[in-house]
């Protein structure tokens, strides 16, 4: 493999609306690697490093290098908004491929834990309120005087607004 370079591109986002910065093509179905086509330079795939030409060997330990287009948009969509990316800049002479993994992965191992961020704060509040003999707080703790003085409701059960008689 000599004159070619291995790295790892952490590409980290802070939500899914912002886009990664690069156009990737090739693909089994073409007969062609995947690679990186074009990468804007003040994006999140420029800042970590990634370059034009770079071609992709693994997408967060997922082997893509003999995948399809739409299997490799899959796994960057799978991955969230944290992406490494082991690539391989070409500069020898020949093909090359990257080392396929030694280990075989579970389905279980391939996949994040993902939490939502309720569950998250519930288990930070939850050891607190046990402790102090309670339930972590609700919204249904509050009572009938701390709600809203602009409307009320009659005898009727009907809803009129503040000022109506």
């Amino acid at each position: 493999m000599a004159g070619s370079e291995i790295t790892v591109c952490k590409l980290r986002r802070y939500d899914t609306g912002q886009p990664w910065g690069f156009k990737m093509q090739g693909g089994s179905e073409v007969g062609i690697p995947l690679q990186v086509a074009e990468v804007s330079p003040k994006s999140v795939a420029g800042k970590a490093g990634l370059r034009d030409g770079d071609l992709i060997c693994y997408i967060n330990k997922a082997y893509v290098e003999d995948v399809t287009h739409q299997h490799a948009r899959n796994e960057m969509i799978r991955a969230g908004n944290d992406i490494d990316m082991t690539i391989r800049r070409p500069g020898g002479v020949g093909p090359q491929t990257a080392a396929p993994p030694q280990e075989q992965e579970s389905e279980d191992d391939k996949y994040r834990d993902v939490q939502p961020k309720t569950y998250q704060i519930l288990q930070k509040e939850l050891p607190h309120a046990a402790a102090a003999g309670g339930r972590p707080a609700s919204i249904f703790d509050k009572k009938k005087k701390a709600r809203s003085e602009y409307t009320k409701t009659d005898q009727s059960g009907y809803t009129k607004a503040y000022g109506q008689s």
